[in-house]
Order: C-alpha cells, then sequence, then structure tokens
C-alpha cells in the first residue's frame, strides 16, 4: 500500500511539470477545469479522512470497497462551497493572482493532499500491523480449537461406550433402590421377625419359666394383628389375593398359637397369684389386663380361660380356709382353737370369709377391669354380656360354702340349747350374721352360693335365737308371781321375780343400742329381732301377772267372802303395779318402743276398768245409777216425758243427786295401793270424771224444758256439778 502511494505521488509530480511547460496561453482556458480537479481533491482528501476518522471512531475499518462507496455517495459540493474552499487554500499563499501563483497553489494543493496521504499511510499502517496480530492470534486459536476439537472427538469415541454403561448403571440403580423400597414397604407391612416368631411360639419346658411371657410378646402380637389387617387389604386386589391369602394364613397360625400360649400363661400366673395370696405387683397387674384384653378377642378361648382361673382359684380356696380353720397361717392360730366362744368362733370364720371376699374382689378389678384401652367395638355383642369376675367371684366362693355352713348350724344349735346366757348369744350371732350378709352383699351379686349361704345362716340364727327366747321365756309361764298376802304397804308391789325376767330384756336393749351406731343390717331386721325378743320375753311374764292378778281375785272371794271392807280391786292394783315395773326401764330405749305402746294401752285399759268400777259403784249406792240408766234412755229415743215416770220422780232424783255429793266426800277411794304416783293420779282423776259426767248428765236433763220437770225444777236441786267438782277437787 506504501509503495502504491509513492507511485501515485510520482504520478502526481510528472502531471505538474508537464502541465508548467505548457504555454501560457492555455491558462485561462484550463484555469477552471484546475480548480475543479483541485477541488475534487480536496473534496476527496477530505473525504478520505472523514472516513479515516470514522474509522478510527468505530473501532474496526471496513475495506477499500467501502471507502470507493462512500466516495460514489458523497454529496455534491455546489459553487459557493468550492469558492470558500479555495479562499482558505489561497489564504495560506500569496495573494497573487499569476500563472506562476496558480501553480504555486496547485502544487501546494497536491502537497497538501501527499501530506494527508502520507499521514493517512502511516496512521494505517499502524492498524494493519494490530491486524496482523490479530488475524495470527486468531489463527493460533484456530489451530488450538482445531486440535481441541480433535482431541474431543477422540474421547468421544473412546468413552462413549463407558458413558453408555454408566447409564445402563444408573438405570440399573434406580431399579434396584425402587425395589429396595418396595422389600422395605413390604417388610414393614408384611413380615415378622425371626425374635417375634420366637416371642410368640416358643414354649418353656420349665414349668416356673412358663410364668413370665417374653417382654416382646405382645408387641409382637400387635404386630401380627397389624400384618393381617394389611394383608386383607391385600386380598381385595385381584393380582394380590393369592400372595395376600399365604400371609394371612401364617399370620393367623402365629396368632393361635400366641393365643394359646397366652392363655396357658394366663392360668399358670393366676394360679399361682392365688396360692400366694393374691399380691399382684404392678407389672403383673399391667401384663394380666394385656392379657385379658387380647383373650377377650377370642370368645370362646377367653370363657375357657376365665373357666379354669376359677377352678384353680376354687380348690385354692377351699385349701387355704380348711388350713385357716385347722393349722392356722404365719402368725395366727387355728380359728378352731376359739369354738368354745361361740360368738368370737363365728365372728373369726365371717372376718376370713370377708376378707378373701374383698382380696378376690380386688384380683377381679385388677385383672378383668377396664384399663381404658378396650373399647365395645372391640368386643362381640355376646361377650359384652358375660361378665368374668361376677362369673369368677359367684363360682370360688363355692368352696367354703359348706365347711362355713356346717360350722356356724353347730354353733347355732349349741347356743339355742343353752339356758344360761343363751338369748343374748343367740342374738348376738343373729346380728352379726345379718351385718356380714349386707356386707357381703355389698361385693357380691345376690344369686352367688356364698350370699344364699349366709342368707341361709342368717335365717337359721334368727330361729335359734326365737328359740332361746321361747325357752327363757317358758319358765316364767309356770313362776307363780302373786303375793302370799295383801296387807302391807308393798304387799302389791312386783315381785322380785319379774324383775329377773326383766334384767334378759334389758341387757338386750343395752346391747342394741350399742351396736345399732356400727350395724349394717337394716333397720326392719333390727326391729323384727327386737320385736321377737321382746315379745319372747315380755309376753310370758305379762301373762304370768295376769294369772296372779286371777288367782288374787280367787284367794281374795275365798278368805274375805263379800266384806264390804275387802279391797276388791287389789288384784287390779297389784296388775296396774307390775305393768308400770315392766314399761318404766323399756321407756328409756327407742328399740322398744312398740312394746311401751302396747305396755301403756294395758295400763290405760286397766285402771279405766278400774275407776269405772268404782265410779259405777258409787252411783250405785246413792240410788243415781238406775236414774242415769232411764235419762240415756230417754235421751236416745226422744219421746216421752221423763217427769211422768214414776222412777223419775225429781224428789227421787234430787235425792240421789244430793246423795252422791255427799259420798264423794267420804267413801271416794284413794287407790293408796298402785304405787306409781302418775298411775294413782290418772287413775283419781278417771274416778272423779266419770262421777262429774254422770252427776252433770242427769243435772242437765232435769233443766231441759221437754222434760216436764217445769221452770221451779233448780229449787229442788240443792247442788250443782260444780259442787260436785269441790267435793272431789278437796277430797
Amino acid at each position: 500500500m506504501r509503495a502504491t502511494t509513492s507511485a501515485t505521488t510520482r504520478a502526481t509530480t510528472t502531471t505538474s511539470a508537464t502541465t508548467s511547460a505548457t504555454t501560457t496561453q492555455a491558462l485561462a482556458s484550463g484555469f477552471a477545469r484546475r480548480i475543479d480537479r483541485a477541488l475534487a481533491l480536496r473534496l476527496s482528501d477530505d473525504a478520505v479522512v472523514g472516513s479515516r476518522t470514522r474509522d478510527d471512531e468505530g473501532g474496526e475499518g471496513d475495506d477499500g470497497g467501502e471507502t470507493t462507496s462512500s466516495r460514489a455517495t458523497a454529496p455534491r459540493v455546489d459553487l459557493a462551497t468550492c469558492a470558500r474552499a479555495l479562499s482558505d487554500i489561497l489564504s495560506s499563499q500569496h495573494k497573487t493572482t499569476t500563472p506562476c501563483a496558480s501553480v504555486n497553489v496547485r502544487a501546494a494543493v497536491e502537497r497538501r493532499g501527499l501530506a494527508l496521504n502520507e499521514s493517512f499511510l502511516d496512521a494505517s499502517l499502524m492498524a494493519q500491523t494490530k491486524l496482523s496480530q490479530v488475524e495470527a492470534t486468531l489463527a493460533a486459536l484456530d489451530g488450538a480449537r482445531e486440535r481441541m476439537q480433535r482431541a474431543l472427538d477422540g474421547s468421544k469415541q473412546k468413552t462413549s461406550a463407558l458413558l453408555r454403561e454408566a447409564e445402563r448403571a444408573s438405570e440399573d440403580l434406580r431399579s434396584i433402590e425402587s425395589r429396595r423400597e418396595l422389600v422395605k414397604s413390604f417388610a414393614v407391612d408384611f413380615q415378622i421377625t425371626k425374635a417375634q416368631v420366637d416371642a410368640l411360639t416358643t414354649v418353656e419346658d420349665d414349668p416356673a419359666a412358663s410364668v413370665d411371657l417374653p417382654a416382646a410378646f405382645f408387641p409382637a402380637l400387635e404386630r401380627v394383628k397389624v400384618i393381617q389387617s394389611n394383608c386383607s387389604r391385600l386380598t381385595k386386589d385381584a393380582d394380590q389375593q393369592r400372595a395376600g391369602l399365604q400371609m394371612l394364613d401364617a399370620m393367623t397360625s402365629y396368632a393361635e398359637t400366641a393365643h394359646e400360649k397366652l392363655r396357658r400363661w394366663f392360668v399358670a400366673k393366676c394360679r399361682m397369684l392365688a396360692e400366694e395370696d393374691d399380691f399382684i405387683t404392678e407389672g403383673d397387674e399391667r401384663t394380666l389386663r394385656k392379657a385379658v384384653r387380647e383373650l377377650r378377642s377370642r370368645p370362646t378361648l377367653f370363657r375357657a380361660s376365665v373357666e379354669e382361673v376359677t377352678r384353680t382359684r376354687h380348690n385354692a380356696l377351699f385349701r387355704r380356709f380348711i388350713t385357716a380353720l385347722t393349722r392356722g397361717s404365719v402368725g395366727s392360730k387355728p380359728l378352731e382353737v376359739h369354738a368354745h366362744d361361740p360368738l368370737r368362733y363365728v365372728g373369726d370364720m365371717l372376718s376370713w370369709v370377708h376378707a378373701a371376699v374383698a382380696s378376690e374382689r380386688e384380683f377381679c378389678d385388677a385383672v378383668f377391669g377396664d384399663d381404658g384401652q378396650a373399647s365395645d367395638a372391640d368386643v362381640s355383642e355376646g361377650e359384652l354380656a358375660f361378665d368374668p369376675a361376677k362369673e369368677l367371684l359367684g363360682k370360688v366362693f363355692d368352696a367354703v360354702c359348706r365347711p362355713l355352713k356346717v360350722r356356724v348350724e353347730q354353733v347355732l344349735a349349741s347356743v339355742s340349747s343353752t339356758s344360761e346366757g343363751g338369748v343374748m348369744t343367740a342374738y348376738k350371732l343373729a346380728h352379726l350374721l345379718m351385718f356380714y350378709y349386707a356386707t357381703l352383699g355389698d361385693l357380691l351379686d345376690d344369686g352367688s352360693a356364698l350370699i344364699k349361704a349366709v342368707r341361709d345362716l342368717r335365717e337359721s340364727s334368727k330361729t335359734s335365737f326365737a328359740d332361746a327366747v321361747a325357752q327363757h321365756g317358758g319358765k316364767y309361764k309356770k313362776l307363780s308371781l302373786a303375793p302370799t298376802t295383801v296387807s302391807g304397804d308393798d304387799a302389791l308391789a312386783p315381785p322380785a321375780a319379774l324383775r329377773d325376767g326383766l334384767s334378759n330384756a334389758i341387757e338386750l336393749l343395752d346391747a342394741v343400742s350399742t351396736s345399732a351406731s356400727s350395724a349394717a343390717a337394716s333397720d326392719d331386721e333390727t326391729r323384727e329381732l327386737i320385736a321377737l325378743a321382746l315379745n319372747g320375753l315380755i309376753d310370758p311374764i305379762l301373762l304370768a301377772v295376769e294369772a296372779a292378778s286371777a288367782r288374787m281375785t280367787d284367794q281374795i272371794k275365798s278368805v274375805i267372802g263379800s266384806s264390804a271392807d275387802a279391797p276388791k280391786w287389789a288384784p287390779d292394783a297389784f296388775a296396774l303395779n307390775c305393768l308400770y315395773a315392766i314399761r318404766e326401764p323399756l321407756r328409756s330405749h327407742a328399740s322398744a318402743n312398740v312394746k311401751v305402746n302396747d305396755l301403756n294401752r294395758a295400763i290405760s285399759k286397766k285402771l279405766t276398768e278400774v275407776a269405772d268400777a268404782e265410779a259405777g259403784a258409787l252411783l250405785a249406792a246413792t240410788g243415781l245409777s238406775d236414774a242415769l240408766e232411764l235419762v240415756v234412755l230417754y235421751q236416745e229415743q226422744g219421746n216421752g216425758i221423763m217427769a211422768n215416770d214414776p222412777a223419775l220422780r225429781i224428789d227421787q232424783v234430787a235425792n240421789a243427786l244430793s246423795a252422791l255429793v255427799d259420798a264423794a266426800g267420804t267413801k271416794a277411794p284413794e287407790f293408796e295401793s298402785i304405787q306409781a304416783p302418775s298411775v294413782r293420779r290418772d287413775i283419781a282423776m278417771r274416778y272423779n270424771e266419770r262421777l262429774v259426767e254422770a252427776y252433770t248428765r242427769v243435772y242437765a236433763a232435769l233443766l231441759t224444758p221437754s222434760s216436764g220437770y217445769g221452770a221451779n225444777v233448780r229449787e229442788k236441786i240443792r247442788h250443782g256439778p260444780d259442787a260436785l267438782s269441790t267435793v272431789l277437787g278437796e277430797s
């Protein structure tokens, strides 16, 4: 490019020399052409410079074709613009217009263009050098790229087989991982370990070792249930039905073996606890409840287990009871040592039975009680109706019923035949049996054999008590209570034999009052015993009193005859004194209220009879009794006039009224033979009321206008009813 520029310069110089040799005559005609060429050269230089400047500013230059295109497309410059450009050139030269000057102008223009071209060549040389360096670098890079491509192609050819193998291995690994997850899931859902199988199926040859279950037994059994549930779901899939059925059969076999092992362990454990007095640790209680919960899912097996446990505990309880009766236990003597003391002997036996029932009840609650983990959905409807605790408690105590009943009946028979203290002992035994019947009834069902046995013993104790009472009261039927004489201050007092007979009744009532606060028997049963005792003890005494009173009446009639001075009501006074003596001790005992009320009625009846008899005798003696009967008859019939009746003449009736007032102050009995002041006061009051009532009724009938006695009848009667009341009150 530099050589081309030099050639161009030389061509331009040659052209200028040739032009200078022309004639001056051609200057004017060629001046315009030179101006145009100069302008064109400058414009070309400017365009080149502008193009170079743009290339320098743009970063990468284009080739010569792009420069030519820029020239070709350069805008045309008008004449005014050319003139200004020429003036700029000429301004730097001498302002002469000679032909020589024109030549110089041209030379200056050419030099200027040459200088510009040289500057352009220098600048482009540096760019070309850089471009050459870049081209060399690119060539080196291209060579490296080709080498790398060849190496890469070779590596690809060498490693393609390895990559394919690695991809196949990766696919195999994914398949293996998937299978491993599937196997793991299968193991979780459908497999049981060998240790779990051993825990469920291994049976110890040593009987002592069979008392304990492996710790992994219940988790393994629960695992079998989970697998059975999964297998049931698996059988619903037609493709997996066969596999599901096979695994289900295997798990069912394990479950049956485990339940049979669990049944044997449950029975053995309950038998061992029965021999050791049912000392259950917390761990044993939890294990037994788990066993019961598992066995409940197999109703037939569970019933068989409960029946076997019931049988073993029945036999163990019988042995323990016989041992307690005959040999005793550690730290206690045999119960039969106290057989001579009926109350303690029976009480010890019943206490032992009660303790055994409470212990057995605790055992049932601990083993068969609800642990909060089982639900009704886990148990069939038929199993809900089966109560293992009730079944066990109802049959286990069959063992003690017969030996207990035989011994207690022997005691009751011996007590009923004993005369001294038999009543109190029989009562205490009856009360004791009622207490334990109520206490055991709170623990056992009414239909259990033990409750039936104690109920029979309770009835037998009542019978024995009734026999003892009857035997004790029978001796009063042959005992004479009549006093030997009726004279003296204490002749009609209750005899000592009567007070002795009352002592047993009072002792019984005291025993009732002291035991009532701790009695578990019902009030009806206690009242029944008290009524039986009081009737058996008091009624014979009352009969003896009546017999004595009747005998006294016969004695008085036979000895005194019809003498007016004989105390005709002395037998009644004796009876009243005896009844009062019987009643008073009983009044302090609430349990004897019924008998006290009976005695009150007997006393009231007796004193009414005595008072009415004495009042009737005085009315008859004064003649008022007949008048009273006629007045009552007229008042009841309501017809007739009393004044017209000869028996009711006013003078006769008035005399009878006056005689009664006079006799009331002198002939009224004082009832001093009756010892009780209250009874004496009551009988005197009844006597006075009877006389005042009779006097008032006759007196009022006489004053009645319908009686026909007239208005002045009051003047014929000396005393009114108040006068009689005053006389009786003063007397």
